[in-house]
């Protein structure tokens, strides 16, 4: 018998054991592995071009302040808004219809504390850290703020005149998001010593000894407590007892300044009386009538204390709302009428719109609007301004430095899609604010407490190549009885892969939930090579032994 036909046995028989071996565990492992989806659901993107300011910010003057009562400062003091409710569902989706105004209520509001970073609204145990990436809508959003104060030296800045100027307005608000979402703490501690340390500079007492500011002092005291740190000695002031010296005997909550200027408004007095109540003081009566007397005949609430007319402010009544909802609870009358007033006002897509310029939707004022919703109860209308929301948060189709940031409305969004843009003021501001509604806690509940130290980035999916195998290979059998297999494959990949359309319908800038585009990662192992190469060593193992018959090989 010619040795190389011996030989030719045994090799086939080792081909088909290896082979079998490969094969076999193969199979069983693919056979028990499924992949998981993640159900997403689109939504409709607004189509709002406003101008890129809100009402309930200031960008630049020196002496107008609506977000946190007023300061005669640098340039801002944005408000901090919010809204409450149910975690945001990545399968919620906004109604086709007008949301119902009805006044009925589907729960009471949230009377005490919520946990910051509750571990059971993400799925994971109490000691465990968030994940490095998330299509959590709420979460990214988080990750984008923690990114940017981080870059900004733990704090956010707005430019005025080409000077760049600390927003410590917008940079508690964006404390307060991050707080509510329960993640980031690591740059919200750090932000708020920032504030601490230079709270002279927003409070006003640093430009002199009758300067203070009512609204600033109050969102101070908001953050102080939300963050636990020690309300009465924060950055050397008390400010329980400072923001109580502001209060006049009418209930009004006044700025002092040796001009005799008074920008307080019902967004301060509001911001004041959660706040005092978060700090466990009580309330004066006066100062809470002082916001019911400031409600128009339509319901909605005035930015200033005695207008004539009474002219309603969406973002004011949101406000409003959550200040009667904190205490007077969910059955408040006038509660009620403001929520029927904002529902009144929401669009089919769930977007709310301001005052004045601010009057088409944008996130600024439906992220205020959303809050309030959530606060009273109002679900549907809450769910459909959260759908507004993420269809204007940015995905994986824009570079990392936006993505979860949430664009003001749709012009802003298109606008940071070309080539070259960065990251703007406004963005900053709008997340700060939209953030709150998608976290779902009422801005006179927002706590640190249980929060994750950072913050995930937007899962998008990595860069994608195919491999195509060459159809044709050479197999080819020596007189030895070896054989060898050549074949060719070429990479054919596209080199790289958006998980979002940018067009805020449903895809990544839209809906970051949706950004891997509608399915969670496979999480099985990927058994396919092996199986591959069984069955190759069973086709060689089997050509073997034919061939060994054909040679006349017996046992």
């Amino acid at each position: 018998m010619h040795h190389s036909i011996r030989s030719a046995r045994p090799a086939a028989a080792l081909a088909l054991a290896v082979a079998a071996t490969l094969v076999t565990p193969g199979l069983a492992s693919a056979s028990t592995t499924t992949p998981t989806t993640g159900t997403v659901t689109s939504t409709t993107a607004p189509a709002t071009t406003t101008a890129p300011t809100t009402s309930t910010t200031s960008t630049g003057s020196s002496t107008s302040s609506t977000g946190t009562g007023s300061t005669t400062s640098a340039p801002s003091t944005a408000t901090a808004p919010t809204t409450t409710q149910p975690a945001p569902s990545t399968t919620a989706s906004a109604p086709t219809t007008a949301p119902s105004t009805s006044s009925t209520t589907s729960g009471p509001a949230t009377g005490g504390l919520v946990r910051g970073g509750d571990a059971a609204r993400y799925g994971l145990a109490a000691p465990s850290a968030l994940p490095a990436t998330s299509t959590d809508p709420t979460l990214v959003g988080a990750g984008f703020l923690e990114r940017e104060l981080a870059a900004g030296g733990h704090h956010l800045s707005v430019s005025f005149d080409g000077v760049d100027y600390a927003d410590y307005g917008v940079t508690l608000d964006a404390v307060l998001a991050l707080d509510a979402a329960g993640a980031g703490q690591t740059e919200a501690a750090a932000a708020t010593k920032f504030v601490a340390d230079n709270i002279g500079q927003y409070i006003g007492t640093d430009f002199g000894p009758t300067e203070l500011y009512a609204g600033a002092t109050a969102k101070s005291l908001l953050v102080a407590v939300a963050q636990g740190v020690d309300p009465t000695a924060f950055g050397g002031v008390d400010l329980v007892a400072t923001l109580e010296g502001l209060e006049t005997p009418s209930g009004r909550f006044s700025d002092h300044s040796a001009g005799g200027a008074d920008y307080s408004n019902l967004i301060g007095q509001s911001l004041a009386v959660m706040s005092l109540r978060r700090a466990g003081e009580t309330t004066s009566p006066a100062s809470v009538t002082i916001i019911r007397d400031n409600q128009c005949s339509d319901g909605g609430f005035s930015l200033s204390f005695g207008a004539t007319p009474c002219v309603s402010d969406p973002d004011v009544t949101a406000f409003a709302v959550q200040a009667l909802l904190a205490v007077g609870g969910a059955g408040d009358a006038d509660a009620g009428k403001g929520l029927d007033y904002l529902a009144g006002i929401q669009g089919t897509d769930g977007g709310v719109g301001g005052a004045g310029p601010t009057a088409a939707h944008n996130a600024n004022s439906t992220g205020l609007a959303g809050q309030a919703f959530l606060a009273g109860g109002r679900t549907a209308q809450a769910r459909a301004a959260q759908g507004y929301l993420r269809a204007l948060q940015y995905g994986c189709d824009l570079p990392a430095a936006f993505r979860g940031g949430i664009a003001y409305d749709r012009a802003a969004m298109t606008a940071a899609a070309t080539k070259g843009a960065t990251v703007q003021d406004q963005d900053r501001r709008a997340t700060s604010q939209a953030l709150l509604a998608l976290a779902g806690t009422p801005l006179y509940a927002v706590s640190g407490t249980g929060a994750d130290a950072t913050a995930p980035d937007l899962t998008c999916a990595a860069p994608t190549t195919s491999t195509t195998t060459s159809p044709t290979s050479t197999t080819s059998t020596t007189s030895s009885g070896t054989s060898s297999a050549t074949s060719s494959s070429t990479d054919a990949g596209s080199g790289s892969a958006t998980a979002g359309s940018g067009d805020g319908s449903g895809g990544g800038s839209g809906d970051p939930a949706s950004a891997t585009p509608g399915s969670l990662a496979f999480t099985g192992a990927d058994v396919s090579a092996f199986v591959i190469a069984g069955l190759l060593l069973l086709l060689l193992g089997a050509g073997a032994l034919v061939l060994a018959r054909r040679k006349g090989v017996h046992a």
